[in-house]
């Protein structure tokens, strides 16, 4: 949040901040943890928590003295899904490709430095990667983030890898597995991973655009089973016809 926007609503962009931290968060959430993650004093943050409570987005836990989402929230989104005709153009697809290789496909957006995935389809193999609708992975480490970074105008490029390496370098990470993904994916058109955000986990993708929107078809894969031969073959062909079909205008090889 830009502390020099003299249009941005504190209060409000605080309340949404901390319904980002609990849809990523697997448990109830107290006040002190809210408070940490966001970044906000206890006392901001109880305010906060007792007005989305009042509201209906968030509800104490049964168990404890935390809070999780309520159903609410998806009222939100449901508009959202039910009105993008990348959704509806990219699902038999993404069913298509899981069926042909066995593994979990997904369709991927890009929300401030996060991939979020709008569509999976799990995957039969035993091993295939389990992802869930709605969930998000960073740019920095994800496939789907790679390549959509890597399909952005140039001054959007430009400002957006600023932030990422920005945070890659708080969180005391490596730039250079970010840095060398992205060329490759730049002159290549396809962004590949393997390890980057969970050890034995992998992922490849493509980015596209449809109606101005920008998305990504992403292929987790575990890469204890998955080789990279593979990814870069079979795995990256299928979702490269995929999108060529979804998006007319899709250019495989954009470097």
């Amino acid at each position: 949040m830009s502390r020099e926007d003299r249009q941005l609503v504190d209060s409000l962009a605080r309340g949404f901040a901390i319904l980002e931290c609990l849809s990523r968060a697997r448990k109830p959430l107290g006040n002190g943890e809210i408070s940490t993650m966001v970044d906000l004093p206890p006392s901001t943050v109880s305010r906060l928590t007792h007005s989305l409570t009042v509201l209906g987005y968030i509800r104490r836990s049964p168990s404890q003295r935390a809070y999780e989402l309520t159903p609410k929230n998806l009222m939100l989104g449901y508009p959202v899904l039910a009105g993008m005709s990348l959704l509806d153009r990219a699902r038999p697809y993404l069913k298509s490709i899981s069926e042909q290789t066995g593994e979990t496909v997904t369709l991927a957006v890009r929300d401030g430095l996060y991939a979020t995935f709008l569509e999976v389809v799990q995957g039969v193999n035993l091993v295939a990667v389990r992802l869930s609708t709605g969930g998000r992975l960073r740019l920095a480490v994800s496939a789907s983030g790679i390549a959509m970074v890597a399909s952005l105008p140039e001054k959007e490029k430009r400002s957006i890898t600023t932030r990422i390496r920005a945070d890659i370098a708080r969180r005391g990470e490596d730039p250079a597995i970010f840095n060398s993904a992205l060329e490759e994916c730049e002159a290549t058109g396809v962004a590949i991973v393997r390890n980057t955000w969970q050890k034995g986990v992998g992922g490849i993708a493509v980015a596209m655009q449809v109606q101005g929107e920008l998305a990504a078809l992403t292929i987790p894969v575990a890469t204890g089973s998955v080789g990279e031969e593979e990814m870069r073959s079979t795995l990256a062909e299928a979702l490269q016809n995929a999108a060529s079909i979804i998006s007319p205008g899709y250019d495989s090889q954009p470097g």
